[in-house]
C-alpha cells in the first residue's frame, strides 16, 4: 500500500510538471478581438492597468486583436476597457474582466466581441450575448 501512494504520489507531480505552459499561472494571457460589424467606421482605444494599446480605427467588417497578460499577483485586477466613438455612438465598456470573462473565454483564451448597431455583443458558448447597449 506504501509502494502504491508512492507511485501515486509521483505520477501525480509528474503530471503537473509536464502541463502545457499555455495553462500555467504565471504564462496565461487572453487575446482580445473585436470586430466591428456596423456599416461605419469606429474608433477604439483600449488600455489596460499597465498598458494603453492606442487608437485604433476599424472599418465595417475588420477586427482589431490584442493580448492580454494576467496578473499572476492580482488576478481580480487584470482588465482590459476600451472606448467606442463613431457611427454616432460611443462609450467606456469593460472588454476583458477577469472574474467574468475566466469562464466566457476559457475555451480558446480568447474573448471575442462584436460591435454592432444596437451594442456589444460578447461571443462564447456558440452564441452572442449582448453585454452592452449603447
Amino acid at each position: 500500500m506504501v509502494f502504491f501512494k508512492i507511485q501515486f504520489s509521483l505520477l501525480l507531480t509528474l503530471l503537473f510538471i509536464n502541463l502545457p505552459s499555455q495553462y500555467s499561472a504565471e504564462n496565461l494571457s487572453y487575446n482580445i478581438e473585436i470586430l466591428n460589424e456596423m456599416p461605419a467606421p469606429i474608433n477604439v482605444t483600449c488600455r489596460s492597468r499597465n498598458m494603453t494599446f492606442g487608437v485604433q480605427t476599424l472599418q465595417s467588417s475588420f477586427s482589431y486583436d490584442f493580448a492580454l497578460r494576467v496578473d499572476t499577483y492580482a488576478l481580480e485586477e487584470t482588465y482590459a476597457n476600451c472606448s467606442f466613438n463613431g457611427a454616432g455612438k460611443g462609450g467606456l465598456f469593460s472588454m476583458f474582466d477577469y472574474n467574468r470573462d475566466r469562464f466566457n473565454c476559457a475555451d480558446k483564451l480568447t474573448c471575442e466581441w462584436r460591435v454592432v448597431t444596437d451594442g456589444l455583443y460578447q461571443i462564447y458558448g456558440n452564441s452572442r450575448h449582448l453585454v452592452y447597449k449603447w
